[in-house]
């Protein structure tokens, strides 16, 4: 059957058995035009025909023709042009099984699924669970192992001998500060070397004796100071000697835990240390986030020890404390599942490897005392890790595997995808003029079509996305790329910035016109990052002077917060250039910056030889007469700006909350203005200067900058504003 394109009027053959009895749309491979074409009057009957219900008309919804059709294909002449059917499936002849099609088409993802979902399920329920077994095995034996220790251990404690240690442990954390050189960074590690060395030693090595032996003096922050140790020895003796029997007793149990510890390593069961705490049971006090450290095994020359009342800083591991807490005693264990790293137990790692904590904790008196094991659990670690490596490595061979599977039935393809895959290619390196020839009629040539209209209309994107981009930040032009941009005028709430070089006139009549330049150019490209990263509108220069637009063209709710972020950056970037440019020997400037939020007509304005985006109104000459008013290095904002922020703290700067009256042009009374402290630095210009050298004047002012809310009593802060 003949058919011709009602408006190009090309001719095609067409096979009759796929055109339905009511009507069959089709589109014109050339003009793309839909029309619709009926079966001839002698055509078979309709009830000779197994019809499908008509579906809607859906681009690559089409499905292939039976195998039947595919092995007779209708000839057609080299002048005609194929076109794409959009119609429903086709129709199949009564009788005809559609075995061949089915398997055709669903073999590649049913044999492909198969066999991964066969490699998946032996992963899963043969070789994660043999391989996981051992170590998890291995690490509860240790567990088992190190309760035994840490039992034996507690067990050779007597209540009263404990209760004396625990006393003189919370004298010394309460009498913390009456120590000797107690505020000094490295006092924790010297007193703790003195109080070891009394229990294990009887006397003070000489100098050059602890030089020689001591095997972590990189741990202290200063140099060593053998005299520290000397005057913290002293201490040590004299507070011992105050309480009669305390020292033996504390001998005696240093021995205990280095016995212990030694036995271990005899054992081949390799420990970090046995350590005794003392806890409360309750969170108040001293108690309240730490406990206290009352002696462990290590041996003062070989790692350094802790020291008794010293206090232990919990860092996510407060499980230690939970049975004293609870008012029990019994063992406990690092928890075998970490919450960081779920297919771990809790480890603790530290720069002499991988460790696991055993403890016993036990009522003492009127406290408890927790007696804990780290024991060394790389073993284990590197176990597991085993298991997931093997995991990875078979899901790599898996990748292999289908990808190899994948490359055979490749070969299977048609040339339409080739053509595709180098259309692709090409896209991907930067070439989205490519277009893929159309070869077929069916789905994949559809979908080829498809194919280019994205790749044009991506070109298009990219081509406003960049053009955008010069005056916009990344984030913001692809915002203005989706949702358009408003040029034609309109009133919208948005903050207006100035900025302006101070004195930038008086230096600059004694430079060379080169190095004026130089510098505004300098400048210019540290601040308009800035600006544009905050989302921000470079909107114009005005000599040495910079207009923004926060909020226009593109809408930002939070475009006050982001221009006084903006401000406060570009004023520590200009202390970075300045400090380069004074060490160079350059000309450098200081800047004011005002700010101002409020209602403004924007859009472009201009003629036909000229237009520019701009913002007018009363919102934007206040803010020029904020900067204005600024002290030089800093900010200020007016009233619409404050409001808007006076919820958010900015850490770093200073914002005072009494306004400051600015006497302004046009205005009968005063205008409230805010200033923003960006240091502690005031500058002043010296007009009487003979060169920029000495032209500003820096003095420091204390403008009492705050880091966090908290130094802020009653501030009503809802919010802390992050540098992006």
């Amino acid at each position: 059957m003949i058919v011709k394109c009602e408006k190009c009027e090309i001719a095609f053959q067409l096979d009759e058995g796929r055109i339905k009895p009511k009507g069959t749309k089709l589109r014109c491979s050339k003009c793309g035009h839909e029309f619709k074409v009926y079966p001839p009057l002698n055509a078979e009957s309709p009830q000779t025909v197994e019809m499908t219900p008509p579906q809607p008309l859906v681009r690559a919804e089409v499905k292939p023709p039976s195998q039947k059709q595919k092995d007779k294909p209708v000839p057609v002449k080299k002048t005609d042009k194929p076109v794409l059917i959009k119609d429903t499936e086709p129709p199949i002849e009564r009788g005809a099984a559609p075995k061949t099609k089915k398997s055709r088409y669903v073999s590649f993802k049913t044999k492909l699924m198969k066999f991964a979902a066969t490699l998946i399920l032996f992963i899963a329920f043969i070789v994660i669970p043999i391989e996981a077994y051992r170590p998890w095995q291995e690490l509860y034996q240790m567990i088992d192992c190190a309760d035994n220790m840490v039992g034996s251990v507690q067990a050779a404690f007597s209540p009263s001998d404990l209760a004396k240690m625990n006393s003189f442990a919370l004298s010394s954390a309460e009498n913390k500060d009456d120590r000797p050189f107690s505020d000094m960074d490295d006092s924790p590690i010297y007193s703790a070397v003195a109080f070891n060395m009394i229990l294990e030693n009887d006397r003070l090595p000489s100098e050059k004796e602890v030089v020689k032996i001591l095997e972590y003096q990189d741990k202290f922050k200063d140099k060593f100071d053998y005299s520290i140790l000397e005057t913290l020895y002293r201490y040590w003796e004299e507070k011992l000697e105050e309480e009669p029997g305390l020292k033996e007793i504390l001998k005696e149990a240093k021995r205990t835990l280095v016995k212990a510890k030694e036995n271990a390593k005899a054992a081949d069961f390799r420990l970090n240390q046995i350590m005794i705490m003392l806890d409360s049971g309750k969170k108040t006090g001293l108690f309240k986030d730490t406990i206290l450290y009352v002696l462990d095994s290590a041996r003062w020359w070989r790692e350094a020890p802790a020291c008794i009342g010293e206090v232990y800083e919990f860092q996510n591991n407060e499980f230690w404390r939970e049975l004293a807490l609870n008012g029990e005693s019994g063992y406990g264990h690092n928890p075998v599942v970490d919450p960081d790293n779920w297919y771990l137990p809790r480890f603790d790692v530290d720069e002499y490897g991988t460790w696991f904590s055993v403890w016993f904790t036990c009522a003492t008196d009127k406290h408890f005392n927790t007696f804990s094991i780290d024991f060394n659990a790389d073993r284990v670690k590197q176990a597991l890790m085993l298991v997931f490596r093997t995991v990875a490595g078979i899901s790599i061979i898996l990748v292999i595997v289908v990808t190899v599977i994948a490359n055979w039935f490749s070969g299977m393809v048609t040339k339409p995808i080739t053509e595709l895959t180098k259309g692709a290619k090409e896209v991907a390196k930067g070439n989205y003029d490519y277009v893929v020839p159309v070869l077929q009629e069916d789905e994949l040539g559809q979908f080829t079509i498809q194919f280019n209209e994205m790749t044009r209309g991506q070109k298009e994107r990219l081509n406003l996305l960049e053009t955008l981009e010069k005056f916009l930040s990344k984030e913001l032009a692809e915002i203005a790329a989706k949702d358009g941009l408003t040029l034609g005028g309109e009133s919208i709430d948005c903050t207006v910035m100035f900025t302006d070089f101070a004195g930038f006139s008086t230096i600059t009549q004694h430079l060379k016109a080169g190095e004026v330049v130089e510098a505004l150019n300098t400048y210019f490209d540290a601040m308009i990052p800035i600006i544009k990263k905050y989302g921000g509108f470079p909107d114009k220069y005005i000599g040495d002077a910079i207009v923004a637009i926060f909020g226009a063209p593109v809408h930002l709710s939070d475009h006050a917060e982001r221009s006084v972020l903006a401000s406060i950056e570009m004023q520590n970037k200009m202390r970075e250039i300045n400090e380069t440019r004074r060490r160079d020997k350059k000309p450098y400037f200081e800047m004011r910056i005002g700010l101002n939020s409020g209602n403004v007509i924007a859009g472009a304005i201009g003629c036909d030889m000229k237009l520019e985006y701009t913002a007018i109104g009363e919102t934007t000459n206040l803010a020029n007469r904020m900067e204005s008013a600024c002290q030089i290095g800093h900010v200020m904002m007016a009233a619409g700006t404050y409001t808007k922020t006076k919820t958010i703290f900015f850490p770093g700067v200073h914002i005072p909350i009494t306004p400051e009256p600015v006497h302004v042009k046009g205005y009968n009374d005063p205008v409230s203005g805010y200033r923003i402290y960006v240091d502690n630095m005031s500058v002043s210009k010296n007009m009487n200067a003979k060169s920029f050298e000495s032209f500003y004047v820096y003095e420091k002012k204390d403008h009492q900058i705050k880091q966090s809310p908290e130094e802020i009593q009653g501030s009503g802060y809802t919010s802390v504003a992050k540098f992006r």
